[in-house]
């Protein structure tokens, strides 16, 4: 039995991060992430005997020519191929390229767009054949180990969306319950784990999962349907170990905290902090969070424990807004957090989004104005962004906001929404404004140069200006 996992090469040359709910091109502050979700898979299949192979084609530079080849030398039992809305029309041909050269193989589709259209994505590709829709690495395993055994029975896999002489099925959904305990570490030695590193240091960084699921409400976020509604959480001193091991095997020791929220629980954050100062990890991590979950106690333990940047979801500066978009915060609440960090000596990321339902030019440019008063240190700026299945989605759709039914166009440098009150061409103006006006002030361009102090540095911030103008 061989599985090969893909994720597949560019569409357009747009390099795509697809992990879960982020699908973006590239991602925080201009860097190819990780596949956590297949290295992981990856990790599960060996301990089953399986031999895999793993092609990030996004961060290896890997044409569909040169999958091609290795498609053709590796030979498969199975592919399974990694999308995004955005690219998922050229992400689905990889189907059609693993029949050409494996006719014998079958194909397997993840992500959270098939997630959530799984007759479309058959539509889309006849050559498909499998799709997980949700819980990706429990699923995956049954079905290989299904294949493995030569069991055709795949009605008894819940999650899975299957194609056969009789048509299209969609089993049981698989409940969120798998235990998060269970599985192994990441097998990031099928990768060259130097293709991940951070903007301006150039140091190599991975991922760490210490949570699933998410609590709360946001109209416009997918990660439901792919995570869960419970939240589930690995047990800290597993997540501590596996820093350690990843810090020996690989010689990695920066991290990002792979979370719906880091910060939701306060006692967890505070014994996972504790157990790295017990370990005495030489580790440097950034985490997401909600801004009603932070205090200056845990932010105190967490910077001690080797937190540098903590990303605040704020998405817009107008209360209305928020609560239009059922955010649950407060603007000051926003304020507060983001005050708190600063003393406790971590940096900050903001992360806006122009164009939600509520917004208007005046509304936009207001949260321009707030934003560079704020005491962050980066901004992640988006339009929003109407992805299947999320309320915001159910929303456009029943009020003819949608300007275009084509995926590509489904990303957060373009919008796609006109909800009347504010044009895209007008979305996509602010969400230009205010990165210039953001990045481009004395003080954070200031700010920036202080991290270069060498040629190699220099040379990424180059690459990063540029990554830079290609938003604007």
């Amino acid at each position: 039995m061989k599985v090969y996992l893909i994720n597949p090469p560019p569409s357009h040359g747009v390099k795509m991060v697809r992990e879960g709910r982020c699908m973006q091109r590239k991602g925080a502050w201009t860097t190819i992430w990780p596949p956590i979700t297949l290295a992981t898979a990856a990790a599960m299949l060996l301990k089953e005997d399986i031999e895999v192979k793993l092609s990030d084609c996004i961060a290896e530079g890997m044409s569909f020519g040169q999958l091609k080849l290795a498609l053709r030398k590796f030979n498969p039992d199975l592919v399974v191929i990694n999308t995004a809305t955005a690219s998922i029309y050229s992400d689905l041909s990889t189907a059609k390229l693993t029949k050409d050269v494996c006719p014998q193989a079958k194909t397997l589709a993840l992500g959270l767009h098939v997630t959530v259209l799984p007759d479309e994505a058959f539509v889309l590709s006849a050559q498909l054949d499998f799709v997980i829709r949700g819980e990706v690495e429990f699923c995956l395993l049954d079905v290989a180990k299904k294949l493995k055994e030569g069991n055709g029975n795949l009605a008894e896999i819940k999650g899975l969306s299957y194609r056969d002489g009789e048509g299209i099925h969609h089993n049981q959904e698989r409940p969120f319950d798998g235990d998060l305990n269970t599985l192994p570490f990441p097998a990031w030695g099928l990768i060259n784990t130097g293709n991940y590193t951070l903007p301006f240091s150039g140091e190599p960084f991975l991922l760490v999962t210490t949570s699933k699921g998410c609590l709360n409400a946001c109209v416009f976020c997918p990660a439901k349907p792919f995570y869960g509604k419970r939240l589930r959480f690995r047990d800290y001193r597993i997540v501590a170990e596996e820093m350690a091991y990843v810090g020996k095997q690989f010689g990695v020791r920066h991290f990002l905290i792979w979370s719906e929220s880091f910060t939701e629980s306060r006692e967890y954050v505070i014994s996972l902090c504790d157990e790295i100062l017990k370990r005495k990890l030489n580790v440097s991590w950034v985490c997401n969070s909600r801004v009603d979950k932070v205090d200056l106690e845990m932010l105190l333990l967490m910077k001690q424990a080797g937190c540098w940047m903590i990303g605040y979801g704020v998405e817009s500066g107008n209360q209305d807004i928020l609560d239009t978009n059922k955010k649950g915060v407060t603007v000051t609440q926003i304020e507060q957090a983001i005050a708190l960090a600063k003393k406790a000596g971590l940096e900050v990321t903001a992360h806006i989004i122009f164009g939600l339902p509520g917004e208007t030019m005046q509304t936009g440019l207001e949260t321009i104005r707030w934003l560079n008063k704020l005491d962050i240190d980066y901004a992640q700026i988006y339009c929003a962004v109407p992805w299947p299945s999320t309320p915001l989605y159910h929303i456009a759709k029943e009020k003819g906001w949608l300007v275009t039914n084509n995926w590509e166009l489904y990303e957060q440098n373009n919008c796609i929404l006109d909800t009347k009150s504010i044009k895209p061409r007008e979305v996509e103006y602010l969400r230009a404004r205010a990165l210039g006006s953001f990045y481009l002030s004395p003080k954070r361009m200031a700010n920036i140069l202080k991290k270069i102090n060498s040629f190699r540095k220099a040379r990424l911030l180059f690459d990063a200006i540029k990554e830079f103008l290609s938003w604007l």
